[in-house]
């Protein structure tokens, strides 16, 4: 059973629209983006609390999601820290699978509209949560190879145009924005002493979108 966004809410003394207070959409003072606070907007509630399904939705600044998620916001720590330290008062044994660990931000991040309810899913179709769990870790792995794809392109590009200090750091942000480490694996593809066919490939392309007259691209290259 998912913690109730209400009692969160009420624990971290939010502003509520009286009137709706408790019914299943509870309106309140957005603490994200204070937008609401100002004199002139007293009357306006924009943050919304759907107290069935356990989500929240700000319609001013957009953040949204589940409950875990909107506790994470609140008190300014990781999704998967609030979700660790549920599990562990809860008293579960449950192992979750890694499709389950992924965070409301990184399945938007792949294109999801939302993260999966797991416990909902896997108590109403037990065959469907397991078709799903594989499918969005499939996506997960794929988006990752996307961005290791491009990061090893960003290398060689700073590499070659002499700024290696910027993509190092612009790298390291995408990692903390993705929560999945990318720099140490394509330094050391980078560092290998033979590489696969497929880097070299990607390598020469990334050299010739740079500098096409300093970096001839050639068909034998292609294939």
């Amino acid at each position: 059973m998912l913690p109730n966004i209400l009692d969160i809410a009420t624990d971290h003394q939010l502003t509520f629209q009286p009137r709706s207070f408790g019914k299943k959409q509870t309106l309140a003072k957005c603490p994200f983006c204070r937008e609401d606070d100002q004199p002139r907007k007293r009357k306006k509630y924009y943050l919304s609390l759907n107290t069935q399904e356990q989500l929240f939705r700000c319609w001013f600044c957009g953040e949204s999601g589940g409950v875990f998620r909107f506790i994470a916001l609140l008190e300014g720590v990781s999704e998967k820290e609030v979700i660790d330290r549920y599990r562990k008062k809860s008293g579960s044994t449950y192992k979750q699978h890694p499709a389950e660990k992924l965070t409301s931000s990184q399945c938007k991040m792949m294109g999801l509209d939302a993260k999966p309810d797991w416990v909902d899913i896997r108590k109403f179709d037990y065959e469907s949560y397991k078709e799903l769990r594989e499918l969005v870790w499939k996506a997960w792995k794929q988006f990752l190879w996307n961005e290791k794809r491009f990061a090893y392109q960003l290398l060689v590009a700073g590499v070659a145009g002499g700024t290696y200090g910027n993509v190092v750091e612009a790298i390291q942000e995408r990692e903390k924005a993705i929560g999945s480490p990318l720099l140490a694996e394509v330094l050391d593809i980078y560092s290998l002493p033979e590489r696969p066919a497929q880097i070299n490939r990607l390598e020469a392309l990334t050299l010739h979108m740079c500098d096409p007259l300093k970096y001839p691209y050639s068909p034998m290259e292609k294939q």
